[in-house]
């Protein structure tokens, strides 16, 4: 398990089009950029309530101290992009697009629990909770339906809180301390959106 990026945005407008044809924005903090890769390995100072230069919109749903930082495997990229290329959008993704703070490399939602902790050069983060999507989502990603593809696939990643503070950067390895106990992360997301039912949360 390797932690493959940083990414971390400030809160910008967002600017999408009704179904009237009316061009409109909303603020969100989805817009995630790199800034610790592997190629520039920039250390990143992580406190309680999140990443360094990270902001997020409404600390209702993002944010706070149970959702200071939002994690993203790096293999459901390539879901992503063929996606992309079904509705004739550009499917170079850089990391950061799905609106995550970490990618990581070597696990899934359904080997994550609830309650796991994974330790990362000295800083320690608790699993609390799977991301649900939203329609801030599907304007990032360019069509409407990405929510809804994102809950048939499950590839939703999840919500952590930091336990221990410190610093970061692309490359490091990771530990993974497993809750036996807990729901897994794709068991809560599929409980969480039974029935198609899904909430239009905002980021």
């Amino acid at each position: 398990m390797k932690l493959l990026a940083i990414c971390t945005g400030n809160v910008a407008p967002l600017l999408y089009r009704t179904a009237a044809g009316d061009v409109k924005t909303v603020a969100s903090g989805i817009n995630k950029k790199a800034v610790s890769t592997l190629h520039e390995p920039n250390l990143v100072e992580l406190k309680k309530l999140g990443l360094q230069g990270d902001e997020q919109c409404n600390l209702s749903v993002h944010g706070g101290l149970d959702k200071a930082v939002y994690m993203m495997p790096a293999e459901h990229y390539s879901f992503w992009q063929l996606r992309r290329q079904t509705h004739n959008l550009d499917s170079n993704l850089p990391w950061g697009m799905l609106g995550e703070n970490l990618v990581v490399e070597g696990l899934l939602e359904n080997e994550v629990r609830m309650g796991d902790e994974l330790e990362i050069s000295g800083v320690r983060l608790r699993v609390t909770d799977p991301r649900e999507p939203c329609f801030k989502f599907a304007i990032r990603m360019g069509y409407s339906n990405a929510p809804k593809d994102m809950v048939q696939q499950g590839n939703c990643g999840w919500y952590l809180r930091v336990v221990q503070t410190g610093t970061l950067k692309a490359g490091d390895s990771m530990i993974h301390h497993a809750n036996p106990r807990g729901k897994t992360i794709l068991e809560q997301f599929r409980f969480l959106t039974r029935k198609g039912q899904m909430d239009l949360l905002e980021d």
